[in-house]
């Protein structure tokens, strides 16, 4: 066989074959398909087992929504973003382990969580060192993004929700004396209950008697007489259940009539409907209002409702957010370094919680809610009384 046989007999075998396309082709046309571009991986730590699972549940709800509708319609600049989900199990060891793993072994892009205080300050220097920048849906302790350009929010810092409850509490419901009762083992509750002084006394209030207690305590009475005691006009208890609804029932219980106030913690169905009637005319701070007319609220109410077959709360609605954030900050670049660049670009971003302005801390300059707990048939539901500026 001649030379040029020889060649056409190579040619016909490599179109047969495929060699030397390394892209799949379109069988009808011919054509050659692109490569599908990698997927963006994010991380998400939060409490899918334990006493905070019910908080955990919420803010995953409105994380995955939002991923999943930005990925129907064709993810970020072309690139579908992959979720990997860890259990912190509210614990600040486990937190700090998944997120070493996400960090250094996933690689992901940023981690979306934790949901606590404690947590989100467990992660710190991990994030700092590692380099993996961090958006908390509700971890409220100012110290958390604190001179730390790898830490975020999306929710408002105690500073902020502090004052609100406290201004409320002595302008609105006209409340000359406070008592607190706080969580000893939350730096949430330690927080918000300095916060929260701090602004009352500022006013002219005076907080007559400030009481402790202990994770899983079930018993409150002893902190609850001497509250009673103390004549207080309110009470005010930033904390999460299960402990939170017990103080709710046995306030009534001893006899204290004042109304309690709490921030937002509170707004979450464990709390407005397990913490049977006494519960009836408490005022909470929210970062969440169902009846707020604007579009993307009445969207992203709609769209749970359709997914999860029920209306969101507080913590599904910063969940939505802060994957909201992420997704604006993954339009400037998916390294983490450009992460952290697209988050400290955010200016009046209109999310579902209000308008995000990123200042230099990591903090959002936002609106929050005053919200009531009034009767709903047989359970509770929130009434919203006012919005409160930054």
């Amino acid at each position: 066989m001649k030379i040029w046989q020889w060649l056409a007999v190579l040619a016909g075998m490599a179109v047969l074959c495929g060699c030397g396309d390394s892209e799949p082709s379109n069988t009808s046309t011919g054509r050659k398909e692109p490569a599908a571009k990698p997927e963006i991986k994010i991380g998400v730590v939060l409490p899918f087992s334990g006493s905070l699972l019910s908080y955990g549940k919420a803010t995953y709800d409105g994380i995955k929504l939002r991923i999943d509708q930005i990925n129907k319609a064709g993810g970020v600049n072309g690139r579908k973003i992959k979720l990997i989900e860890e259990d912190n199990k509210g614990d600040s060891t486990e937190t700090r382990n998944v997120f070493r793993k996400l960090a250094a072994s996933d690689k992901v892009s940023a981690v979306l969580g934790p949901i606590t205080s404690t947590n989100s300050l467990a992660v710190r220097n991990e994030a700092k060192k590692l380099e993996v920048p961090v958006i908390s849906p509700t971890a409220t302790n100012d110290k958390v993004t604190l001179r730390n350009a790898y830490m975020y929010r999306s929710c408002f810092n105690d500073s902020f929700q502090g004052k609100a409850v406290a201004e409320y509490a002595f302008k609105v419901r006209k409340c000359k004396t406070a008592a607190i009762m706080v969580d000893m083992n939350s730096d949430y509750s330690k927080g918000l209950a300095e916060r929260f002084k701090k602004a009352f006394i500022s006013l002219g209030g005076k907080v007559v008697t400030s009481e402790g207690y202990q994770q899983k305590d079930t018993e409150f009475g002893p902190q609850l007489k001497n509250v009673e005691s103390s004549k207080a006009e309110t009470l005010f208890v930033p904390g999460y259940p299960p402990e939170v609804p017990l103080i709710i029932k046995q306030s009534k219980v001893i006899g204290y009539k004042a109304r309690l106030c709490g921030a937002d913690g509170w707004d979450n169905q464990a709390v407005i409907n397990g913490s049977g009637n006494n519960i009836t005319n408490c005022f909470l701070v929210g970062a969440f209002y169902r009846g707020d007319s604007r579009p993307v609220v009445q969207n992203f109410i709609r769209d749970f409702k359709k997914v999860y077959g029920k209306e969101p709360g507080t913590f599904g609605a910063l969940g939505y957010d802060s994957a909201s954030m992420l997704i604006e900050a993954l339009k400037t670049g998916t390294t983490p370094a450009k992460v952290v660049e697209g988050l400290c670009k955010l200016n009046k971003f209109d999310a579902v919680t209000g308008k995000i302005t990123v200042d230099k801390d990591g903090n959002v300059q936002k609106n929050g809610v005053i919200l009531e707990v009034v009767p709903d048939g047989k359970k509770f539901t929130t009434k919203y009384l006012m919005t409160i500026n930054p």
